[in-house]
């Protein structure tokens, strides 16, 4: 019979190991090891005084069907629940603007909602709206995403419209991220119809949605008791036997044609194939250096959500939408705030306010260091000046998570293919998954892992 080891029991290994267990192969044996005491990974629902409290995820896009499709073999379907609202708000400094209906990740598709918008001054809107004639000349390497939609639309559209939007998404800085790693339609767009406003205008034609706008309704899902649901179903659907708690992976050696894997605690596993499914920090301890050196000194931006429950629901006097982003043209601490009671009605009690903040950027690790009250006293701050919301919330739930954002720089793609074959040469049948490598959203990473789940039976099966 053959092993396979999946290193790393988040969704990612968890989704993987079910994939392997549904295939119902008695030729092959699988054991997931995770160095935590429990399998929810970043998932982490919490239910207090009829608060229904996300302190990890709380939804996934439902036009990636891997999420939805997963959430279906499970027998979840029944309980999916989608956003209530659509519309969503930046904050600039000045107040609360709605993003432009059309807009698709920022990006104005609408002439007309463009000229509304008080994000924008008349010039930085007269510049933008030249993009339809702006040539294009495509280029050979790979930009970031602020400099290509800069050299489209101007400094001023990006800072104070795109850059909120697709900063947030990664935690990171869009002058650094990658524009192929991250939104490679915006390329492909550009070059069929020589304009990025014309070639999103029908955002169905190139598979994306308007974002933050009232088409945007019913564009996620979650799970009716929290999303925290889907890795515990994953956990109750596999063998029990093959599930490991508090069995942290140090290192990955050959032995002979398989794999020796050496555990913190000082024990050791045998296997024929491996599937780390965790970040890239895991994979530079496990492996060699020469093998993994294009992921050496790769960043993970620490993060922080916060949530507030309030006793009344005219507490702060908000806008029909599902919350807002804060514009990085002055130095904010939060980078934005969900407002569940709308989007997500089912997880607030009649009448009660519950607002989600969010906390970190890549390159800033004072979260790590920062005590839960002082967050909580520098996210009461702006929201008094951004909402001018002066009440005492009911409670605060703070979570923290460090290092947990790869940030998909510049030469992303590269440098993921050049680990791909080290790997594959110094090591056959040990494959990646997970938010480091080829997308960070949910349906992402369960792409990912059932496909590389598929990928390594097929592989061990070949095996003398």
């Amino acid at each position: 019979m053959k092993r396979i080891v999946i290193i790393g029991g988040g969704l990612s290994g968890l989704s993987a190991a079910y994939t392997l267990h549904q295939m119902g192969n008695e030729d092959i044996s699988f054991d997931v090891y995770e160095k935590e005491s429990h399998f929810n990974g970043k998932f982490e629902t919490v239910k207090r005084d009829g608060f229904l409290i996300e302190k990890g995820p709380d939804s996934f896009l439902a036009r990636k069907t891997a999420g939805v499709e997963l959430v279906d073999e499970l027998g979840l379907s029944d309980e999916l629940v989608a956003n209530a609202t659509g519309r969503s708000f930046i904050y600039n400094g000045s107040g609360l603007f709605p993003i432009p209906e059309g807009s698709v990740m920022g990006i104005p598709t609408d002439e007309a909602a463009l000229a509304e918008s008080e994000l924008i001054s008349e010039a930085g809107k007269a510049y933008a709206l030249q993009e339809k004639t702006r040539p294009y000349i495509p280029v050979k390497n790979d930009s970031s995403l602020g400099d290509f939609f800069e050299a489209r639309f101007g400094k001023e559209l990006v800072k104070g419209l795109i850059e909120p939007l697709l900063s947030g998404i990664y935690a990171g800085n869009i002058y650094n991220m990658s524009l192929r790693a991250t939104f490679p339609q915006f390329e492909t767009t550009i070059e069929k119809s020589g304009s990025l406003m014309k070639g999103l205008a029908m955002p169905a034609q190139v598979n994306m949605q308007t974002t933050g706008t009232k088409n945007t309704i019913g564009a996620f899902r979650t799970l009716k008791n929290g999303l925290s649901e889907l890795p515990n179903a994953l956990v109750a659907s596999l063998p029990s036997e093959s599930l490991h708690t508090l069995k942290e992976a140090v290192k990955l050696e050959r032995k002979g044609t398989g794999y020796q894997i050496l555990f913190a605690d000082g024990s050791r596993e045998e296997a024929d194939a491996v599937l780390i499914a965790a970040t890239h920090d895991v994979v530079l301890k496990l492996l060699d250096r020469d093998t993994a050196v294009p992921f050496e000194n790769r960043p993970l931006s620490t993060l922080a959500t916060i949530s507030f429950a309030y006793d009344h629901l005219d507490k702060a006097a908000l806008k029909e939408g599902t919350g807002y982003l804060v514009s990085r043209v002055n130095d904010y601490r939060t980078t934005a705030c969900t407002w569940v009671h709308k989007k997500w009605p089912h997880m607030v009690p009649d009448g009660k306010m519950l607002l989600r903040g969010f906390l970190g950027k890549a390159g800033e690790n004072w979260i790590e260091t920062t005590s839960d009250q002082e967050l909580i006293d520098m996210v009461l701050a702006d929201y008094k000046e951004m909402m001018g919301l002066t009440e005492t919330p009911l409670f605060a739930e703070v979570s923290r998570m460090p290092h947990a954002m790869p940030q998909y720089d510049v030469g992303h793609k590269e440098r993921l293919a050049t680990f791909k074959q080290n790997l594959s040469a110094n090591y056959p049948r040990v494959h990646v998954a997970g938010m480091s490598y080829d997308g960070v959203g949910i349906p992402d990473c369960i792409r990912q892992a059932r496909t590389m789940a598929e990928q390594i039976a097929e592989e061990v099966n070949q095996v003398d």
